[in-house]
């Protein structure tokens, strides 16, 4: 595995971390890849779960660029959890190429916070 995606997973998970403090209501973070993750000027991706978000009905992905502590360009989706069904059912779709990868939180067999 190239040290781009290892640096590109560590990012994403840091990334997710400080989400989380910052809006403590997202209930799933999960990343979203493509086929050129290897290329450094391909952003890392997040989808935020969060019920405290307004429903939109499509993806609108929120770019930003590279920052201390963030050596590549993010980008941000934010769905409520019914927007994130029916991703998963395909009633909506993510930009072409772009796919659902690893859950970043909650970690597998972690329930989200009971506080938020």
């Amino acid at each position: 595995m190239s040290t781009i995606i290892d640096n590109k997973r560590e990012v994403a998970r840091r990334l997710a971390d400080a989400h989380r403090i910052f809006e403590p209501s997202i209930v799933r973070i999960v990343r979203i890849e493509t086929p050129s993750e290897e290329d450094e000027a391909e952003p890392v991706k997040l989808l935020e779960v969060n019920p405290d978000t307004t429903e939109l009905g499509e993806i609108m992905p929120v770019v930003f660029g590279a920052a201390e502590g963030v050596p590549f360009p993010s980008v941000v989706v934010e769905v409520t959890p019914g927007e994130f069904e029916k991703l998963q059912s395909r009633a909506i779709e993510l930009p072409p190429g772009w796919s659902l990868g690893e859950t970043l939180y909650p970690l597998f067999g972690e329930a989200p916070d009971a506080s938020s």
